[in-house]
């Protein structure tokens, strides 16, 4: 069995204003330590070999190439993720880009990049607390030009005021750059955060639901048009271009998480670490997993996770797999799929033979995927005794 494998940098240039991510603004040779404690936590880590490597934040690109690269190169070797496997960098467009970075992180296996764009528009940039302006594109041309395989770009919608057409701009410019992948993510307002403290006091309007629609909506067909093919609610992909790292999550698979409030799931325990940068450190110094929390979900617990996962899918969720793995079909376990099924708000896609179709959510009610998914939470049928 290969695994996922998720290291978590902390660090950021400064905080956006939407962000409850576990990130510290740190001064820039705060990098050399935390590259120090994850290449002491990749050693504690049991043998295991890698699928795929993903390294989010915070802002990975704010560590030079020899941290970085060298970190890049480190994990590879640790987990036995082979040549040519996905590895995957976030960025931001206002940390290191330049072509000679790109360059040495491709020789250290860096395949993709996924840039944190989120908006062109000045203002909603502002509002957003982003540290870029629109017109800090260069990291698009001057990964091409590194040779990038893969290059990803995140944008925003629902946000405070938004309006359809504004979207739609970000959307085309975004367009224009030829990304091989795009996310659009719908805003979460945090209540901790400067944005959500800013919609409580009255400051900023609330997100329009009926707006949001219709930018989701529109965006489907748009992205479509442009040759991109839906794969999961916000994820979109030229053919050969999906996120295996994220496929590995949506699959309920195993995964390890390294850094400040990584999670790791091995199928048995899921354990998150300590959100704490300094107590990380000196957990992992001493030679101690730095483990925060640690679970063990039961059996209906994990058939109810991988049941709502592959549902946000447009693959679904196969009626095959989850027999394999559970001695059960998807009807019997939840039942509430049925009233769905008849209302029109999931498919049921036919498969080569029987016993092998697929469920999956219609296209016009993704946006209200969570309403579905909550359905499922205690209708299962099966006993808890069986798992």
């Amino acid at each position: 069995m290969s695994i996922g494998v998720y290291i978590h940098v902390p660090l950021c240039r400064r905080r956006c204003a939407y962000c409850d991510f576990t990130s510290y603004v740190t001064a820039p040779e705060m990098g050399g330590r935390v590259v120090a404690g994850l290449l002491r936590e990749l050693e504690l880590e049991p043998e295991v070999r890698g699928r795929t490597l993903y390294m989010g934040g915070g802002t990975p690109n704010l560590l030079g190439t020899g941290e970085l690269g060298n970190l890049i190169a480190r994990t590879r070797d640790r987990f036995r993720i082979p040549s040519g496997a996905e590895v995957s960098t976030e960025s931001n467009p206002c940390a290191n880009s330049g072509v000679g970075y790109y360059e040495a992180l491709l020789r250290a296996g860096l395949t993709r990049l996924s840039v944190g764009f989120q908006s062109f528009d000045e203002g909603e940039l502002r509002m957003l607390g982003r540290s870029h302006r629109s017109t800090d594109t260069g990291i698009f041309a001057n990964a091409r030009r590194a040779g990038v395989r893969s290059v990803s770009m995140d944008l925003m919608y629902g946000l405070p005021g938004q309006k359809p057409q504004v979207f739609q701009k970000s959307l085309e410019a975004a367009l224009a750059l030829s990304p091989d992948h795009i996310s659009l993510y719908a805003l979460k307002l945090e209540p901790s955060t400067p944005l959500g403290r800013a919609v409580e006091r009255g400051e900023l309007p609330p997100p329009d639901p009926d707006a949001t629609a219709d930018i989701y909506y529109a965006s489907l067909d748009r992205l479509e048009a442009e040759g991109f093919a839906q794969y999961e609610l916000s994820n979109f992909a030229h053919p050969g271009h999906r996120c295996r790292h994220n496929e590995i999550y949506w699959k309920a698979e195993s995964f390890i998480g390294l850094g400040p409030s990584a999670v790791s799931d091995d199928g048995t325990v899921r354990r998150c670490n300590t959100p704490d940068l300094e107590v990380w450190l000196g957990a992992v110094k001493r030679g101690e997993l730095p483990v925060g929390e640690e679970e063990r979900p039961t059996a209906e617990e994990r058939r109810l996770e991988m049941a709502m996962l592959a549902l946000r899918t447009r693959d679904g969720l196969s009626e095959k797999r989850f027999r394999g793995r559970w001695g059960t079909s998807v009807r019997e376990a939840f039942p509430a799929l049925a009233g769905h099924l008849a209302a029109g708000r999931v498919e049921l896609l036919p498969g080569r033979h029987p016993g092998e179709e697929r469920w999956r959510l219609a296209r016009e009610h993704q946006l209200v995927a969570d309403r579905i998914l909550v359905d499922l939470v205690g209708e299962s049928s099966v006993d808890r005794e069986r798992g």
